[in-house]
């Protein structure tokens, strides 16, 4: 009996050591976090995608003009927000980079451990978007798409090719001419018809 009431006796203090222990470390551990909140507040996910759904690698991801993030290969990103970005500054501006593709400009609200879906719109996809259009004869939208185009790229020759087209439909055969006499690849076959067809309508 009294071996048994010594063992029950040691088991006790080596449970009010342990709950010492536990609760010592869990002061310890928000101290910790206590401190590591006024230094780091926490962060935000981020995916960027295109018009095909799929992730955009390698775009440089800025926060009120200071770079914080490069996607990786699947267009993923995150953002590490300190206490001194957000206490006196709820709005947050996102801008979006890459060659190729048409910046972007957001505004959003810091919510930590949230996630931002947020679309890059390619030259590619412009100028696909704005031959749909002038096929469908609304040249006032397919100049839009092409303004964006030429945004991304100044002097593309399919930019200068659609804008062609477009002068061309609309009875400006001059204007048509100055947009192919500016394409690098101007004496490509199909570029050289077009031009003659042009000299034969000004004539």
């Amino acid at each position: 009996m009294l071996l048994e009431y010594m063992m029950m006796e040691r088991n006790k203090w080596l449970l009010v050591l342990a709950a010492a222990v536990v609760a010592a470390a869990v002061m310890s551990c928000t101290s910790v976090w206590n401190k590591k909140y006024k230094d780091d507040a926490g962060v935000m996910y981020g995916m960027i995608y295109d018009e095909r759904e799929e992730g955009v690698a390698l775009v440089n991801v800025k926060v009120n003009g200071t770079l914080k993030a490069v996607s990786d290969g699947q267009g993923r990103f995150i953002l590490q927000f300190y206490f001194a970005d957000i206490k006196d500054k709820k709005e947050q501006l996102i801008e979006l980079e890459k060659e190729g593709y048409e910046k972007f400009k957001q505004v959003f609200y810091y919510e930590p451990l949230s996630l931002l879906h947020l679309r890059l719109e390619s030259g590619e996809y412009l100028l696909k978007e704005a031959e749909g259009v002038i096929e469908r004869g609304d040249y006032e939208e397919a100049e839009g798409f092409l303004d964006r185009a030429f945004e991304i790229e100044e002097s593309r020759d399919e930019s200068l090719f659609l804008r062609a087209v477009i002068r061309y439909k609309e009875g400006k055969a001059d204007e048509a001419l100055a947009a192919l006499e500016s394409m690098s690849r101007k004496e490509d076959a199909a570029v050289k018809a077009f031009m003659q067809r042009l000299e034969a309508v000004r004539k």
